[in-house]
């Protein structure tokens, strides 16, 4: 028989068993081939504005997963070769050389992978102007151009190159693995025990410990610890749950059986028996499960969390729907007229004086942080009356004040901490007044060009205002412009009125911007960086579940005569599906569980490091769970499906 037409019955015989792995596979180069196209769509290239960072974002994503499928494949094809030692026996038994084994096992991949590959391609091929749509509706704030269906030949060219060449190196290895082999270890190796592993209590509490220090580094709230600390923490995390698999969860299985009392009850017996003799060999995959886990977690809940407070984080900076300062008298005329050209509405406008003060303080300087106030530092001052009217155009949820006489409120932008503080009590001294900040407001929208901003009493201000300590102008007597701020209907969805804004304020303003256009530069990269998490998640998600449902299946085919022996003693079909229940739970739950905790801990410091400047709440943390825990649950959702088709497949086969 020829080697090829041997490969092809070996496939066909063995498809249903591995149909999931080429399932992974053919998503991997379906997902390859659709991000390598999305880098050379003219119409998507066209419409993103920031294109060389949108190309780079894409590159990185495409390396990453390059790289994890190379480990998937790595690791699968192991596996594989080892449930396949009884088959590859009776090939060498009947005169096969392991050089001719290994060249049929080089075959098999190279033909299944060729499959994978041009059902990929060609699914993504079909479905390529569909994922085009999905990248730009979530990117961009109002996208009204056409997209057309396009073949991208470079992307499939690269795309066969890189998964021909993994193929290659997945043969080559199968053929190392198999010249290695005898023939009477090939016909022993059902009946090789596993070995069992005790554990080590030190091992456990070491892994704690580690996984601990690791979690309270993450989630120190100091900006600069959690940067310094990035590596150390991916390194004592990673550790951790290396060795809490290696040795502590054997440990705590051993802890279970040794409680008579729960161990003896129902069907303990059996299904913790069955995971404790297979958790030595399904250790470091368990490991590699909940670290790769906690990255797709970790990837899925940031882009949601980022794309989920966009509008949110756009008028945090921003505040108001468009603001200008300068050229008042010149532009108001032509900005309405835009506003009535294109059928929108301002619903209020209101135009301020800008003021200033300069009063002496003492110079204060935050710990852990290069923000401070000199001497020679100003303040933007508003009168309590301005800023409340100021406060009840902005889209932000902010209160009114009522400030007492010989008292100040300070406003602080978002991105500065422990500033609340040390300011509050401060004195700010004029030529016959001085205040004192009593309290504190986070918002970065009043500034209008000035580093530090307080609010006063009206009549406070008055006083000071004729007494020359606020004053108009700047430096050279020069009068500063007067500032407008509009709210009008529809400000994120109004990409021709936006336009026209820009083109009558470009140039005849001292500063302007507008929502509209801070709102679509953050789509573009929150929902690049949305959409390649979501790709990132469903990649990994595959791979890892693929991953434990070859072992598991293949554990199945060991475990056949065990369920054989328990049916001659009495285990009905009830007995027996609660034991595959218990026996399976915790390869796919304890790895999934501890991937999730470890990204409640990486969420943390991410809103250390951006969202706590993003997102308005005093707890912004609790924002970003409430986001993540969407997030974490439709992934366990997925995870689950896959616990059942593996479920269903083990029964089956134990059968």
């Amino acid at each position: 028989m020829k080697l090829t037409t041997l490969a092809l019955s070996n496939i066909k015989r063995n498809f249903k068993k591995y149909a999931m792995y080429f399932f992974s596979l053919s998503f991997s180069v379906f997902t390859a081939y659709t991000f390598f196209a999305l880098m050379q769509n003219k119409y998507v290239l066209m419409a993103f504005t920031y294109d060389d960072r949108y190309k780079a974002l894409l590159k990185s994503f495409g390396i990453i997963i390059i790289v994890f499928v190379m480990f998937f494949l790595i690791s699968s094809n192991n596996s594989f070769i080892k449930a396949r030692k009884r088959e590859i026996s009776t090939y060498a038994l009947f005169g096969m050389t392991n050089g001719r084994i290994g060249r049929l096992i080089f075959l098999e991949t190279i033909i299944v992978g060729t499959i994978a590959l041009i059902i990929g391609i060609g699914v993504g091929i079909f479905f390529s102007k569909l994922m085009a749509m999905i990248l730009l509706d979530i990117s961009l704030a109002s996208f009204t151009g056409k997209i057309e269906f396009t073949i991208a030949p470079k992307a499939a060219y690269i795309t066969t190159i890189i998964f021909m060449s993994i193929f290659c190196v997945m043969g080559l290895s199968g053929l190392r693995v198999i010249n290695k082999f005898e023939l009477v270890d090939l016909f022993k190796a059902h009946k090789v025990s596993e070995g069992r592993s005790k554990g080590s209590v030190i091992v456990l509490i070491l892994s704690l410990i580690l996984i601990g220090a690791g979690y309270y580094l993450a989630s120190s709230s100091n900006v600069r610890i959690v940067v310094n600390a990035a590596i150390p923490v991916l390194f004592l995390v990673v550790t951790g749950t290396y060795l809490f698999f290696w040795g502590g969860l054997p440990k705590v299985l051993n802890l279970i059986k040794s409680k008579k009392s729960n161990y003896y009850r129902g069907v303990n017996l059996i299904s913790v028996s069955a995971f404790y003799h297979r958790v030595k060999s399904i250790a470091m995959v368990m490991a590699t499960i909940a670290v790769l886990s906690a990255v797709a977690t970790t990837a899925i809940a940031t882009g949601y969390t980022l794309y989920n407070n966009i509008e949110n984080n756009t008028y945090e900076q921003l505040g108001y729907d468009m603001y200008f300062y300068g050229g008042q008298e010149e532009l108001l005329g032509d900005v309405e007229a835009a506003f009535e050209a294109h059928g929108n509405e301002i619903i209020e406008e209101f135009t301020a004086q800008r003021y200033t003060c300069s009063p002496s303080a003492d110079v204060l300087r935050i710990k852990n942080s290069s923000f401070n106030i000199s001497k020679d530092d100003y303040f933007r001052v508003y009168s309590e009356s301005i800023y409340n009217k100021l406060m009840s155009i902005t889209r932000c949820d902010y209160k009114t004040v009522s400030i007492k006489s010989g008292e100040a409120i300070y406003v602080y932008p978002f991105m500065i901490d422990n500033i609340a503080d040390a300011i509050t009590g401060q004195a700010l001294t004029f030529t016959d007044e001085a205040l004192k900040v009593t309290a504190t407001i986070r918002a970065g929208i009043l500034s209008f060009g000035a580093i530090h901003t307080i609010v006063i009493n009206d009549a406070d201000f008055d006083i000071l205002l004729n007494s020359g300590d606020i004053t108009d102008t700047n430096e050279g007597g020069a009068p500063y412009d007067k500032v407008t701020v509009f709210k009008y209907q529809q400000p994120l969805s109004s990409p021709e009125l936006n336009r026209e804004l820009t083109q009558i304020l470009s140039g005849n303003t001292g500063s302007f911007r507008t929502a509209y256009t801070l709102y679509d530069e953050s789509l573009q990269t929150f929902g690049l960086v949305c959409f390649i998490g979501f790709f990132m998640g469903g990649v990994f998600i595959l791979m890892t579940a693929s991953l434990l449902y070859f072992k598991q299946i293949m554990a199945a085919e060991e475990e056949r005569h065990q369920y054989r022996m328990l049916r001659k003693i009495g285990m009905d079909d009830y007995m027996e599906k609660r034991v595959i229940a218990k026996r399976l739970i915790p390869v796919f739950l304890i790895p999934l569980l501890v991937g999730i905790v470890h990204s409640i801990f990486a969420m943390k410091s991410a809103d250390t490091l951006v969202f706590s400047n993003m997102i308005a709440d005093e707890n912004s943390y609790s924002t970003v769970l409430l986001c993540s825990a969407v997030m974490y649950g439709i992934y366990a959702i997925v995870y689950s499906i896959f616990y059942f088709i593996t479920k269903g497949q083990y029964s089956r086969i134990v059968k």
